[in-house]
């Protein structure tokens, strides 16, 4: 029984030292505290998860931007202006461009002279030729959208045309002799939507 009772003692005082610790929190006035131990508590299980809203796909798209003028992206169709390159043997421009009246910003990046020349049509194929390639402006009639003046090498120009929906070639349709600006390939195949 001793051993018990000097078991209690010892642990009543390692109680009463573990409960007056300096290091914990004496005050100025000499009282000491004690923290209580901080408990955390299991975590809720059985709250449903926390999930994100998807985002909302029904706000009207932005008309603020500017439009696109040149080939447009998406299947989409450019819209005016249109930017066209003539080179040698080449016409580049958007393949799909808006219907109305458009105006056309021809630039030539090549060494020789050009010009624009825009026909309702297939392809350069279908539209009638002379013996040397060029389109026969003629056969054209009504098919004869409009031209642009000459342009020189290094120069710019524009050209404005009302189009309506439809296929069209752009082409260059200057011809020397035997030799055609179209015949070697200065043409575009163009939808109008």
């Amino acid at each position: 029984m001793r051993s018990f009772i000097a078991l209690l003692i010892a642990l009543s005082l390692l109680v009463a030292a573990c409960g007056s610790s300096d290091d914990d929190g004496d005050d100025d006035d000499g009282s000491t505290t004690t923290e209580a131990a901080e408990t955390t508590a299991a975590p809720d299980t059985t709250a449903a998860p926390e999930t994100t809203a998807a985002p909302d796909t029904t706000a009207a798209p932005d008309t603020t931007a500017a439009p696109e003028t040149s080939a447009a992206a998406g299947g989409e169709a450019a819209t005016s202006p249109i930017a066209v390159a003539l080179s040698e043997w080449e016409v580049d421009a958007p393949d799909t461009i808006a219907a109305g009246t458009v105006d056309f910003e021809i630039t030539n990046d090549g060494t020789f002279t050009h010009e624009f020349v825009v026909a309702r049509g297939d392809s350069y194929d279908t539209l009638p030729q002379l013996d040397n390639g060029a389109v026969d402006e003629d056969t054209l009639g009504a098919d004869l959208i409009g031209r642009s003046e000459r342009v020189d090498s290094g120069v710019d120009t524009t050209a404005t045309f009302d189009l309506e929906p439809g296929n069209y070639v752009f082409f260059c349709n200057i011809a020397v002799g035997p030799n055609s600006h179209a015949a070697q390939g200065q043409v575009l195949s163009v939808t109008v939507q």
